[in-house]
């Protein structure tokens, strides 16, 4: 019995283990999936970003687009000025890591901190003066605190450190306007005002100047003892702001005690010589470093200069991305491969159940033959340009035409028909998906139409458009009238091929074309989903992950961020 106890126990034990590894990977692993999908689009939009903003540049280098992807980076990474605008933004950042290590050394940080603070409560006592002003005493004592401020930022007593701050104030300056100048002025500043920074800085007594703010800072504690107190502290938080910035100067003085003033100094030296060995430098490059300093590239020019040839391939199926071009080639569009050889795979057949409908042919050649008709018609009418009446029935038929290319059952037929050419030869994802929509639509036109036998407005213009053509034809037969020997075309051949095709469309109808276009409806219908929301593929054995067309970048336009504002 012990040892049938001791199997049930072991099999117990690895149910439990299993039930904890699948509790975990039920946790875990959907958040790995998602992510996993976050990273791939976010991949995907910035390869396309980057391809689409290199083209725009190859165009203004070129005066062309290209599909090579070899031509493309070639031509960027032969473009001096591309590669001279990172040029400065490197030496940018190199310059601004050196200031920055000269700013941020101890006792220079100290210094710059005690003037920053004690300037900010300054001016906290100065934008408070209508709250003050409520309370007398509170009043008094603030403008009494910001002339013994003043006086310590500027006393006599203490030559050197009024120096020292007014430099440090010259550095936060260049700090804070490095993009407006040059490389080299920049450098230059900067090397000038830290020469006369540390000629005074090494006479600062730190102990002289913590001593002079001590009794200040006790003067401070307790002003804002009161104003907490007062009923200021019910509309203004200037007591905790300046409470902030006194026990800043305090930490700050207590850190430079702590210093090692000499070595401090010596690590000030090099740091500053550090700063003229980049000036000499800056100098040999003349061309780049007369440049104004830039911090970092545009976006747009990020992108192009990191481009690498693994940017022009899809994460998610490894293939290229389409580069399309306007017919004029004025423009270009960046488009995901994701799906589309899936979505035209699934589109062909119906394309080819669209083109075998009994009517696409009859209403293609009916549409054909209004065309042709109202180009006879223009032809004529340029014939006999001085009949004035057969130029009123010509501008008639044109407006005819209007009506006639926008009635709902001859726009769904050129959809019809635009599909049956686009699906085998289409690159584009998004132009697919947007015919398959056009096309559901179209056959429900077809579908409602046949089977309640109305066809809206076709009949009544396709009977303005004859009568129409009746007219011109009586106007050219006046004209052969007058003209007994002369050869005068006639519209009643295309009269009648209209009227024949109109009808023969028309009669098409029976119950396995009904049938037909509800099935074509369905299939049409599961194509938009597949096309809309991609497909869901198994990994890791039963978790789905999704897979969708990641868009595209047309007219400086990105799909995914217009899909966003919906």
């Amino acid at each position: 019995m012990s040892k049938h106890e001791a199997k049930g126990s072991i099999v117990l034990e690895l149910i439990i283990v299993l039930l904890v590894a699948a509790l975990v990977a039920v946790i875990l692993i959907p958040g790995k999936i998602w992510k996993e999908q976050e990273q791939e689009a976010k991949t995907a939009h910035s390869n396309m970003t980057a391809i689409y903003e290199a083209l725009k540049y190859y165009k203004t280098l070129t005066g062309k687009y290209t599909s090579d992807p070899a031509e493309l980076l070639n031509t960027i990474r032969a473009d001096s000025n591309l590669m001279r605008k990172q040029k400065v933004v490197n030496y940018t950042r190199e310059l601004i890591r050196n200031f920055n290590g000269y700013l941020n050394s101890p006792y220079v940080r100290n210094l710059m901190r005690i003037r920053i603070n004690i300037s900010q409560i300054i001016d906290d006592l100065e934008s408070n003066r209508y709250h003050f002003r409520t309370v007398e005493e509170i009043n008094n004592e603030a403008n009494e605190l910001k002339i013994q401020l003043g006086n310590y930022l500027n006393s006599p007593a203490m030559p050197d450190l009024v120096k020292v701050f007014s430099y440090l104030d010259s550095l936060n300056q260049i700090k804070q306007t490095l993009t407006d100048y040059t490389l080299q002025v920049n450098t230059m500043k900067i090397i000038s005002a830290i020469d006369s920074l540390e000629k005074y800085l090494q006479n600062v007594d730190p102990i002289k100047a913590q001593e002079a703010w001590a009794p200040l800072s006790e003067r401070i504690a307790i002003f804002d003892k009161k104003v907490k107190r007062s009923p200021i502290n019910r509309v203004s938080s200037v007591a905790d702001r300046v409470e902030d910035f006194r026990k800043r100067v305090d930490g700050s003085f207590e850190q430079i005690s702590g210093l090692d003033i000499a070595a401090e100094l010596q690590n000030i030296q090099q740091r500053n010589q550090a700063l003229k060995d980049m000036y000499q430098k800056f100098l040999k490059d003349y061309n780049v470093t007369s440049q104004f300093a830039l911090s970092k590239l545009s976006e747009a020019d990020s992108l192009i200069v990191h481009l690498t040839e693994k940017n022009f391939y899809s994460p998610v199926n490894g293939q290229m991305y389409k580069i399309l071009f306007d017919s004029d080639s004025q423009f270009v569009k960046i488009e995901s491969p994701v799906l589309l050889d899936e979505l035209k795979e699934k589109a062909t057949p119906v394309a080819k159940e669209i083109e075998a409908l009994p009517f696409m042919p009859i209403i293609e050649e009916y549409i054909k033959m209004v065309d042709s008709t109202l180009k006879k018609a223009n032809e004529i009418r340029s014939k006999y340009r001085k009949n004035a009446d057969m130029f009123i029935a010509y501008k008639e038929l044109e407006d005819l035409k209007e009506r006639f290319d926008n009635l709902t059952v001859i726009t769904a037929a050129n959809d019809l028909s635009q599909f049956v050419q686009i699906v085998p030869r289409c690159q584009s994802y998004s132009l697919l998906k947007e015919n398959i929509e056009k096309t559901l639509n179209g056959v429900r036109v077809f579908n409602q139409a046949y089977s309640e036998n109305v066809f809206g407005n076709l009949d009544s213009v396709n009977v303005k458009l004859l009568a129409k053509l009746d007219e011109f034809n009586e106007y050219l037969s006046k004209i052969k009238t007058r003209r007994r020997r002369a050869t005068v075309p006639t519209l009643e051949n295309e009269r009648m091929a209209l009227d024949s095709l109109l009808t023969a469309f028309k009669t098409v109808k029976d119950e396995q074309l009904i049938d037909k276009l509800n099935s074509l409806e369905k299939e049409l219908e599961h194509l938009f989903v597949f096309a809309e929301e991609g497909k869901k593929i198994k990994v890791y054995g039963v978790f789905d992950k999704e897979i969708k067309n990641f868009g595209y970048i047309y007219k400086d336009v990105k799909s995914w961020e217009e899909e966003k504002k919906k």
